[in-house]
């Protein structure tokens, strides 16, 4: 029997066929069911939500792409469903859908045959995997590797498999011992490779068997690094005692002797960032601005900075002014992230552009009502609904 593929499509993908990429059927869930027994087929549901960044990347970079298009077409007929909007909810309750994306696949019935995340099929191959495994192709399992696991198989390229198809099926994360049998896997020379390299420093912490690594070859791992590079790595080794100070302190103290051109900015850095961990938005605004005046923007500066800025309760007109254009990317896409819109008017009308920001609100007003029974999305929704209402006290972000 052949198989299909379903992802339902909501409105905000009314334009849902691509070119060269997976077809995308319209209609409702009932309309589905229908023509899966029409055309004697298994169904495919693709659970999404406008707020999940892996669901964008399958919209934006995986379903687009011609082999996906060709084997899915072939095999499936593809149709996605917004969890949040129109028959969304009331299906994600039907089959208990908790993350997002998950891949769901059903009968004609609407039984369930196979149901995952899209951990481990968040690339082309394994996406296609995933599919060929549901047609019954002779595709490698779990049980397989953890087989293939016992009978000592340590090489690169299986152990990256074993660690992705762990978490898949498990949700394992690999610990530090796994990432170190993994590079332990690689040839002396292949250890200097650039993806090894990273791989080295953002498993290494204080002290552990990466950080001595790193500590013993410091002119080969930062020979090519910028500065700021240098002191986000030195500030990530930091947030690992982020809730410990006890530790903290001596471990500064160590860092300057390994790190002496470096530890003093990194130490700055880290003080101007813990303040978001202790909930003082305004002041972690401030002093990461400052920071970034100073010495110029840190690394994930934006992903740092922004939540800040939504939550401070006294924000500067200057600093909201300066915050917004990182919403700019969510604002534009297709669909729009209606989260970044609702950030963006926060910030435009916190920046004293009153009437830019109505007039932001009212291009947005439809797209608003589709969150408003949202609980996630309510302080989005609330902001658009105050601008659109004349209302000029909008209320920070509460996460």
């Amino acid at each position: 029997m052949k198989k299909v593929c379903i992802l339902i499509v909501t409105v905000l993908f009314s334009t849902s066929v691509f070119s060269q990429g997976m077809n995308f059927f319209q209609g409702s869930y009932k309309q589905v069911i229908e023509e899966a027994k029409k055309q004697n087929k298994i169904i495919f549901i693709d659970f999404y939500t406008k707020w999940c960044g892996p669901c964008r990347v399958m919209a934006k970079k995986i379903f687009p792409l011609p082999e996906v298009g060709k084997f899915y077409n072939e095999n499936f007929i593809c149709y996605k469903v917004d969890a949040e909007v129109g028959e969304g909810p009331e299906l994600k309750k039907k089959y208990n859908v908790k993350y997002y994306p998950t891949f769901l696949f059903v009968d004609a019935k609407g039984k369930v045959v196979h149901k995952g995340s899209s951990v481990g099929s968040g690339d082309k191959k394994g996406f296609i995997r995933l599919g060929k495994l549901v047609l019954g192709d002779d595709v490698k399992d779990w049980a397989w590797y953890q087989a293939e696991y016992k009978k000592g198989n340590r090489s690169v390229e299986f152990l990256k498999k074993y660690f992705k198809e762990r978490l898949a099926v498990t949700h394992k994360i690999p610990s530090e011992d796994d990432m170190f049998l993994l590079y332990q896997a690689y040839t002396e020379n292949e250890r200097w490779g650039e993806e090894v390299m990273n791989m080295v420093l953002s498993q290494a912490k204080y002290r552990n068997k990466f950080y001595e690594i790193v500590i013993k070859n410091k002119d080969k791992f930062f020979r090519s690094k910028k500065p700021k590079e240098v002191i986000a790595w030195l500030n990530n080794i930091l947030f690992v005692y982020v809730y410990d100070k006890e530790k903290l302190e001596p471990i500064i103290e160590a860092l300057k002797k390994d790190f002496p051109t470096y530890i003093d900015q990194a130490k700055e850095l880290f003080d101007a960032d813990i303040l978001r961990f202790q909930e003082k938005y305004d002041e972690h605004l401030v002093k990461m601005i400052e920071y970034k005046e100073k010495y110029g923007e840190p690394v994930n500066f934006d992903n740092t900075v922004v939540f800040s800025a939504l939550q401070a309760k006294n924000i500067k007109p200057e600093h909201a002014n300066m915050m917004r254009k990182y919403f700019l990317d969510g604002v534009n896409e297709t669909p729009v992230h209606f989260f970044s819109v609702a950030a963006y008017a926060y910030l435009t009308f916190k920046a004293g552009k009153y009437d830019e920001a109505i007039k932001f609100a009212k291009k947005f007003e439809k797209e608003a009502e589709k969150y408003k029974n949202s609980k996630k999305l309510q302080w989005g929704y609330g902001v658009i609904q105050s601008l659109l209402n004349g209302k000029n006290d909008l209320k920070p972000l509460v996460e």
